[in-house]
């Protein structure tokens, strides 16, 4: 109970704090943090479904930062917001987090907790609910140097499975529209179990489709007899990507449903 009302006690204060600080700010100025305060109590709905990723604490911070974000804002969050909300997320709840600086280890976004994190987001207006699509696992220069199928093996054990070992966990953030709701943003937080994703490695040339003039193939990846995704080499523009990954696979640790700004 004494933690309780200490608690309390720092809350008003912080009320008191804030209200002085508003007593200084322009007309405009109120009236912007007047709708982001609105905002915070307007209809919405989340979830946090599994804990071992984020916790109580810094669900509830990303959940108040997502709404504040959509406070003057229809566009869902960009890769640079989720990675930083979700950094500052773990940092106040007390988890040590440190964002990835290198260029040169390409892969990791975020270290939390001496976990390594790839961060990835989807979005588009016809997203689909069942799949999930990676649209850039990493880039890969060197498709430019494969003339046929038989190369393909060698290149993924040398470039793409070394590419795993930058990042222990992947977490992709999907937006969309929430299903018979108008006006509503949902968006669910999955994770990508990347030993799912190394099965890639057990590829073989005969899986692959033939090569296109841009040297473009791709190839389905199985698991356990059912079709997992495809894994594709995009020498459009250098890329690898994967496809039609069965979002059964890929468990769902949070999700959020808020209404779009007027």
């Amino acid at each position: 109970m004494a933690s309780e009302n200490a608690s309390e006690r720092e809350k008003r204060e912080d009320i008191i704090e804030v209200v002085q600080m508003l007593e200084g700010l322009s007309p405009v100025q109120v009236e912007v943090v007047r709708s982001i305060i609105k905002r915070f109590a307007d209809e919405q709905e989340s979830k946090l479904v599994r804990d071992d990723f984020l916790t109580l604490a810094s669900f509830e911070y990303f959940t108040m930062r997502l709404a504040a974000h959509h406070a003057y804002s229809s566009s869902v969050l960009k890769k640079e917001n989720f990675e930083h909300i979700l950094e500052q997320a773990f940092r106040r709840s007390g988890v040590e987090t440190v964002r990835a600086k290198s260029m040169t280890v390409r892969g990791a976004d975020l270290t939390v907790g001496g976990v390594t994190l790839s961060l990835k987001t989807e979005a588009s207006q016809g997203l689909r609910t069942g799949s999930i699509t990676i649209s850039k696992l990493m880039e890969a220069a060197w498709i430019k140097q494969v003339t046929e199928r038989e190369d393909i093996p060698g290149f993924i054990a040398s470039m793409v499975m070394p590419h795993f070992g930058n990042y222990d966990r992947i977490f992709i953030l999907r937006s969309y529209a929430a299903t018979g709701r108008d006006g509503f943003i949902r968006y669910d937080l999955r994770e990508i179990p990347k030993d799912l994703l190394e099965r890639i490695g057990d590829l073989t040339a005969a899986d692959f489709s033939p090569l296109t003039k841009t040297r473009t193939t791709s190839a389905g990846v199985t698991l356990n007899g059912r079709a997992a995704f495809r894994f594709r080499l995009d020498g459009s523009d250098d890329k690898l990507t994967v496809t039609n990954l069965d979002i059964e696979l890929c468990p769902l640790h949070a999700w959020w449903s808020l209404a779009k700004p007027d």
